[in-house]
């Protein structure tokens, strides 16, 4: 092999060893900055800087390391840093941006605010080029000229909203009216967020308002955002509206729901896939089968709740509804009947209150087999509960674990609730 050869391989091999040098560089520059696998440390980029002058991402994550790395947090020299990149690297907006965020922090408002609309402008429809001016100007008191910039952050990344709905909130003292102008049109999961954030500052009337207003009328797959918010409602404790916001789902239109009644106490609604004030019912419990007898005749015309045990256990909590009773005197009226069932201790149906220690059970003249027995049981609720379930179980009161058995099966069916005179 000639001499040349030999410098032209070695000349090729400095060049791909330097080009592999130079983007290794690069990449740990885009490490820092994109918080990507642990990113290069500031020592390290220093030394990165020294090898390569020329290049404007490693200055620029220089100046975010001095940000990010707690032993070596500076803004001056963060500033530093970032000003030299940008004189390598005039047009890069992210870069504009992390200057902007360097001043920002350390309380130079107004030179921050002409950096960021640099970015902006590099930029004008990328996220953060959107969210980190508005979140500049919000933070001066221009809340005016930040609503249409956080409205285009939003859009771009949704998921932010809980992030820029509190800013809004906190910065406007509150002002529901500005911080309903940061939220673009037609997108749900930033109405949720702003749901949430109504629901925790106590503001729940006006949760509701804006949920029938806004958020009902948009496109919302199985109810999915709804039956948060009304979960979110519960939550708060928050009962009685949220069982308005449930009853007022188009599917549940022209029902003639009652707040101080029963839903669906003759079984005959298929069960929810997320039920809230409909029936829950505990499925795989082991000992007991659970199923919905169309065939049992129930005297009301309707189906029945069928339990077959076949085992000793536990108590069994079968099937339990939430109820939002306002305070006073009730009557709940059932049908049960049996076959075959042999117990220490036998199923009932209990009232139990959410709040406080409040429960009240009824047990029904159940023997081995008989036909549908009609029950009453009156009961009144205090003032403290905030909601009521209604619970159908079987009870373990034997102090021994196993030594309840059971088997045999017991229907329920025809429930329904009425309010008594206050007389009472």
């Amino acid at each position: 092999m000639g001499r040349w050869q030999l410098f032209a391989g070695f000349f090729l091999m400095a060049v791909g060893g330097f080009g592999f040098w130079d983007s290794f560089q690069t990449e740990a520059a885009d490490d820092v900055w994109q918080r990507r696998r642990p990113p290069a440390s500031y020592e390290e980029l220093r030394e990165a800087v020294a090898r390569s002058p020329g290049n404007p991402r490693l200055w620029g994550a220089l100046g975010a390391a001095c940000l990010l790395d707690p032993r070596h947090l500076d803004y001056r020299e963060s500033e530093r840093n970032l000003r030299k990149a940008l004189a390598l690297a005039p047009n890069d907006a992210r870069l504009w941006g992390l200057l902007g965020d360097t001043l920002a922090i350390s309380g130079q408002a107004e030179e921050a605010e002409r950096v960021l609309q640099r970015a902006r402008e590099l930029a004008p429809h990328h996220f953060l080029s959107q969210w980190r001016l508005a979140n500049a100007l919000i933070r001066v008191g221009k809340l005016d000229e930040a609503a249409p910039l956080a409205r285009g952050a939003l859009r771009s990344n949704p998921t932010q909203a809980t992030l820029m709905l509190d800013l809004g909130w906190r910065i406007s003292n509150g002002d529901q009216r500005f911080v309903e102008s940061l939220i673009p049109p037609d997108l749900p999961a930033v109405e949720y967020q702003y749901l949430r954030l109504l629901i925790n500052q106590q503001r729940v009337e006006d949760a509701v308002r804006r949920w029938k207003g806004v958020l009902a009328g948009q496109r919302d797959p199985e109810r999915r955002l709804s039956q948060a918010f009304i979960q979110d409602l519960i939550a708060a404790r928050a009962y009685e509206p949220a069982w308005r916001v449930w009853a007022a789902l188009p599917e549940r239109q022209g029902l003639g729901l009652a707040r101080a009644a029963i839903y669906d106490g003759d079984f005959r609604q298929p069960a929810a896939k997320v039920p809230i004030f409909e029936w829950r019912f505990q499925q795989n419990e082991a000992g007991a089968r659970l199923a919905l007898d169309r065939a049992a005749a129930s005297p009301t015309g309707g189906n029945a709740l069928q339990i077959t045990y076949d085992s000793p256990g536990p108590a069994f909590y079968h099937a339990r509804q939430l109820l939002v009773l306002p305070p006073g005197g009730y009557r709940l009226t059932y049908f049960v009947k049996s076959r075959d069932l042999v117990a220490a201790s036998l199923p009932a149906v209990d009232l139990l209150g959410v709040l406080g220690k409040w429960s009240a059970r009824s047990k029904p003249p159940l023997r081995e087999t008989q036909e549908w027995q009609r029950v009453q049981h009156d009961f009144t609720v205090p003032a403290d509960v905030g909601a009521v379930e209604l619970v159908i179980l079987r009870p373990s009161e034997c102090g021994t674990p196993g030594a309840c058995a059971i088997s045999g099966t017991v229907w329920f069916g025809g429930f329904s609730l009425e309010p008594l005179a206050k007389s009472r």
